[in-house]
């Protein structure tokens, strides 16, 4: 009996297959901006439920993780959702009674260094808040560098421009709505 000697290519590519390389520059800052949104995310989540439960406003929080939890297309990252405080006159709602309607909220959410959204984004958001009559529209920022502040910004639609970080959670999030 011969016994079988192996092929050279094929104890190459084995090898090949499990040695570990180094991982990139591009790959490193992609792992490190893949942790950074999904912390951003999670924190936003947990700000805007405590904020929320605080005034009283009962908001519901709906993100749209994409593949892998990670990052998904679209400007919307978190949608809140609650039951309409006051009916709007009008005939055709009539016979809605109190809390039949909804309000909606839009959340941008940007971590770590990633840049204020630009016109466009802007534009954009301004669009999908017309498109379904969200009362407000929020970004919300986070960053591992205490120097830079950390919380929510409402859009002024008369301006198209994100405000001050937020101080009063309560006519964002309270029951009746600052605007």
């Amino acid at each position: 009996m011969t016994e079988a000697v192996p092929d050279d290519s094929t104890h190459d590519i084995e090898a090949t297959m499990t040695e570990k390389t180094e991982p990139t520059a591009g790959q490193v800052a992609a792992k490190k901006a893949i942790k950074t949104a999904k912390t951003a995310l999670t924190l936003a989540k947990a700000h805007l439920a405590r904020e929320s439960n605080k005034h009283g406003g009962r908001w519901q929080w709906v993100d749209f993780p994409g593949p892998n939890g990670r990052e998904s297309a679209g400007i919307v990252d978190i949608l809140g959702v609650r039951k309409k405080w006051d009916l709007l006159p009008g005939a055709e709602l009539q016979k809605l009674k109190h809390l039949d309607l909804f309000d909606f909220m839009l959340i941008q959410v940007k971590g770590g260094s990633a840049p204020m959204p630009n016109a466009d984004d802007i534009e954009r958001l301004e669009l999908v808040a017309d498109h379904y009559n969200a009362c407000t529209v929020l970004l919300y920022q986070w960053s591992e560098n205490v120097n830079q502040a950390t919380g929510f910004r409402v859009l002024n639609r008369d301006t198209h421009q994100f405000g001050e970080l937020v101080t009063d959670g309560s006519t964002v999030f309270g029951k009746v709505l600052g605007g």
